[in-house]
């Protein structure tokens, strides 16, 4: 469950980082073509600078406020997993892994080989 919530988020953030770059993309181009259009507005020089700088800065704006946006809402994304699995709990899987001993790696004999475990109460390992 919890590898198909990832599974499901990280698509979600895919198919949002689309969105976003397309947004971007129409925000610089139209950004671009509406600073280098200024003088369609007036015939004033120093207004057409002023004006154009003034469109300059706010594409810059609206490309840094994309990629905020884009970075917030992906980590949101993201989130909603994380969480939901803390609410899962571990999977049940557990139990069955214990039902098999675990051999420490100090416990290989001199030719590499794990010896089989002993059933004998009495013996004592030395280590």
């Amino acid at each position: 469950m919890r590898r198909a919530l990832w599974i499901l988020a990280w698509i979600a953030v895919a198919i949002w980082s689309l969105f976003a770059w397309g947004a971007y993309g129409l925000l610089d181009v139209f950004g671009d073509y509406a600073a280098r259009n200024a003088e369609v507005v007036t015939s004033h020089p120093e207004t057409v600078e002023w004006l154009s700088w003034a469109l300059v800065s706010l594409r810059s704006l609206g490309l840094i406020a994309v990629v905020v946006v884009w970075g917030a809402v992906s980590l949101l994304i993201l989130a909603v997993p994380a969480v939901l699995g803390l609410f899962l709990g571990r999977p049940h899987s557990d139990a069955r892994n214990r039902a098999y001993p675990i051999y420490d790696s100090r416990a290989r004999g001199r030719d590499g080989v794990i010896p089989p475990p002993s059933n004998d109460p009495r013996r004592l390992d030395r280590r």
